[in-house]
């Protein structure tokens, strides 16, 4: 089959895991990324899809672009499959709080996932509580509605023996500073082992930087390695692999019920030890205690406790990790999910 695939050109897990494992699978794979600005980037982008449209079986829209969803199906009757993830609707007003839940901006965000999810043909989702939720909020009919595992960029994340573990045992956080991190709940539990030979790497940065800055200088850990640039793919990898346990998200959120981070396929895909909150979205996936470690979100004593519990078993480490790359190489290859989106839109 021949698919045009639509994406913004960041390389987003969704998009490049997806599109790597269609052409896995023998198919073709033509991407259309729209490269202007403002109005002129819709003007433009019509009239290279106009030009193309007849070329491909089958039209995928990309994470983050549900403003193309109403365009592509105004020009086109092929199948379109919108990979969403989740809702912006949760994005900006569950997750940032850009606007309260009954605002004008939220009702916004709200129509703006109506039209995208209705004007798609099939809709791919991060978990069962997702889809639930998109079908109850945005009434959509659950057989629109496809579970598919996010995946990895198996170009970046793999596992490497040549890379050495750190001398001293290290947690790492990687990701964006979102109020369902938990990024302010390592920081504390961070503290409380700063005496306890334990460090912390945190790879990230963004929507709650003035907060994460805020408390870093009332507790000024010692033991808190800050990387807040954007790291070089390679370097990012090897940082990761030289980590002794990776953390998940950590609050207590009500996203959480519904959502999967980027860093739980990462860390699996890298043989991680992963230690989660106890999250239903990710408890979708992950069995406690067999491919994960699991604490109580939002409690720093509990996520201090587990760190430790983690550093002075490293058996228990070796099993959590292999466990949960083994459980990547059977479920969450590029090659796998795309196989199971493919049966699933037939």
């Amino acid at each position: 089959m021949k698919f045009l695939y639509i994406n913004t050109g960041n390389k987003y897990p969704p998009d490049k895991h997806l599109a790597d494992g269609l052409r896995e699978n023998g198919h073709e794979v033509f991407e259309l990324i729209p490269n202007k600005q403002g109005l002129n980037k819709y003007i433009n982008f019509a009239q290279r899809f106009w030009e193309n449209k007849y070329l491909f079986d089958v039209i995928i829209v990309g994470y983050g672009l549900p403003f193309l969803v109403p365009l592509v199906r105004f020009m086109s009757l092929r199948k379109i499959i919108f990979n969403a993830v989740s809702s912006q609707y949760e994005a900006n007003i569950i997750s940032r709080g850009t606007d309260r839940p009954w605002s004008l901006i939220a009702l916004k965000w709200w129509l703006v996932d109506f039209i995208s999810f209705h004007f798609s043909s099939k809709i791919i989702l991060e978990s069962n509580a997702q889809i639930n939720f998109i079908h109850k909020y945005f009434l959509v009919s659950k057989n629109k509605l496809i579970l598919s595992w996010m995946g990895v960029d198996e170009e970046i994340f793999f596992r490497d023996s040549n890379i050495e573990k750190k001398q001293k045992f290290t947690v790492l956080f990687r990701g964006r500073f979102l109020p369902e991190s938990g990024i302010l709940t390592v920081i504390e539990a961070a503290k409380k082992l700063e005496d306890r030979d334990v460090k912390f790497l945190i790879v990230g940065h963004g929507f709650m930087y003035r907060e994460v800055n805020a408390l870093m200088e009332k507790l000024k850990p010692k033991n808190i390695e800050m990387m807040a640039e954007k790291l070089p793919e390679k370097e990012l990898r090897e940082h990761m692999l030289a980590c002794h346990i990776s953390l998940g998200q950590l609050a207590k959120h009500p996203r959480l019920l519904r959502t999967l981070p980027a860093k739980l396929f990462e860390s699996l895909a890298l043989g991680l030890p992963y230690l989660t909150g106890r999250n239903a979205g990710a408890l979708e996936l992950l069995k406690e205690n067999e491919n994960c470690i699991v604490v109580e979100g939002g409690n720093p004593d509990d996520l201090a406790e587990k760190i430790l519990y983690l550093r002075d078993n490293p058996d228990v480490r070796e099993r959590i990790g292999t466990a949960g790359y083994e459980l990547y190489k059977q479920k969450l290859t590029s090659k796998i999910l795309a196989t199971e989106v493919l049966a699933t839109c037939h």
